[in-house]
C-alpha cells in the first residue's frame, strides 16, 4: 500500500515488493533500507529514543529534508494512526526512480493518505455523510463502514471515476476554467497585502479557486480577509466563516496527528471526544452546513440555466 505527500512516498508494509524480490532469488538493487527504532503505541514519535527529527507544526516543512539527510533514501519507522499495527510501522522512500516503480505497481485500487485521516472518517460518520455506507460484513481491520472517496477499493474508485469525469473532461473544463482564472486574478490583485503570511495567502487563494469550480461561485475570501471596509466584510461574512472552518479542519487534523494519544483514544474509546477532536468536529460541521447550502444553491442555479 502506498502513501503520498510532502514530496515523498510512504509505503505501508502490507505486501512488500522488496520481500517478494528477495524470496524469488532476484538481485535487489536500490537504496538501502534504514530502520528507525520504534515503541508500542508511540512508534518513532519520541525523538530521544528514535533519533527522528522533532516534528512540530512550525517546522513541518523542514522535517522531511532532515529525515532524508539523517536516514537516507529508504526508511522504516513508526507513526501511529498512519502506519500499521501496534508500532505504526510504515516506509518512506525519497528516490524518484524507486517511487516510479511503486506507482507502476499500485494496481487498480491504490492506497493513499486520505484513507488514514481517521478524524475525517469519524466526523463523516457522526455527521451522517451520504458518502458513508454500511458494509455487508466488517473488513479484516474491523471496519464496518465504507467511506467512499475517503476509503480504498471499489467504493473509492466509483467516486473517483465520477469526479474525474467531471473534472478532466475537456468540455466540462471549458465551463469551469474561466471561474478558476477569475478567482486567481482576484487573489493576485491583493497579494501584496498578504506579504506577511504567504502560506495563509496560498490557502485562501486555493480555497477561492476550488470553490469557483465546486460551487460555481466567486468566494473572494482572499481579498475580503484583508479588507478594512466593514460593509465588504459583512457581505462576505459567511464565506469567511467557511474558509476559516475549512482551514481549521486541516490545521486541527495536522495538530492531532502529532499526538499518538489522540489516535489511541479514538481507537480504544470511540465514544469519547477529546477537546482537540471536538474542536475539529465543530469546524467540520460548519464546513458541511455551509457547503451543503452552496451545493443546493448551485443545483438551483443550474436548473434555472443561470
Amino acid at each position: 500500500a502506498i502513501r503520498h505527500g510532502g514530496g515523498k512516498a510512504r509505503l505501508i508494509p502490507t505486501t512488500s515488493t522488496i520481500h517478494r524480490l528477495k524470496s524469488s532469488g532476484c538481485p535487489v538493487t536500490g537504496p538501502i533500507l534504514k530502520k528507525v527504532p520504534t515503541l508500542p503505541f508511540v512508534g518513532s514519535m519520541i525523538p530521544q529514543h528514535s533519533g527522528l527529527p522533532e516534528f512540530r507544526m512550525s517546522r513541518q516543512y523542514k522535517f522531511n529534508s532532515e529525515l532524508r539527510q539523517k536516514f537516507g533514501e529508504f526508511i522504516h519507522y513508526g507513526i501511529p494512526g498512519f502506519g500499521v499495527g501496534l508500532y505504526g510501522h510504515m516506509y518512506t522512500i525519497f528516490d524518484p526512480n524507486e517511487m516510479a516503480k511503486v506507482v507502476r505497481s499500485e494496481g487498480a485500487y491504490p492506497s493513499g493518505l486520505i484513507e488514514k485521516l481517521w478524524q475525517w472518517r469519524r466526523a463523516m460518520l457522526e455527521s451522517g455523510s451520504v458518502l458513508v455506507s454500511k458494509k455487508d460484513s466488517s473488513s479484516s481491520d474491523g471496519e464496518t463502514h465504507d467511506y467512499g472517496l475517503f476509503d480504498k477499493g471499489e467504493g473509492w474508485k466509483r467516486h473517483r471515476t465520477f469526479l474525474q469525469t467531471g473534472m478532466l473532461d475537456p468540455v466540462a473544463a471549458r465551463g469551469f476554467l474561466p471561474g478558476i482564472v477569475l478567482a486567481a486574478e482576484s487573489a493576485s490583485s491583493v497579494a501584496p497585502l498578504h506579504a506577511q503570511n504567504v502560506n495563509e495567502y496560498m490557502n485562501y487563494t486555493a480555497f477561492d479557486m476550488f470553490c469557483s469550480f465546486m460551487f460555481g461561485k466567486q468566494m473572494n475570501t482572499t481579498s475580503t480577509s484583508v479588507s478594512t471596509d466593514p460593509t465588504v466584510k459583512g457581505e462576505n461574512k459567511e464565506n469567511e466563516q467557511f474558509v476559516t472552518a475549512a482551514l481549521g479542519v486541516f490545521d486541527k487534523t495536522n495538530s492531532m496527528n502529532l499526538f499518538p494519544l489522540e489516535f489511541l483514544m479514538a481507537k480504544f474509546f470511540p465514544w469519547y471526544k477529546t477537546t482537540k477532536y471536538q474542536a475539529l468536529q465543530d469546524d467540520w460541521d460548519t464546513v458541511r452546513d455551509i457547503g451543503l447550502r452552496l451545493i443546493y444553491d448551485f443545483l438551483d442555479r443550474y436548473d434555472r440555466d443561470e
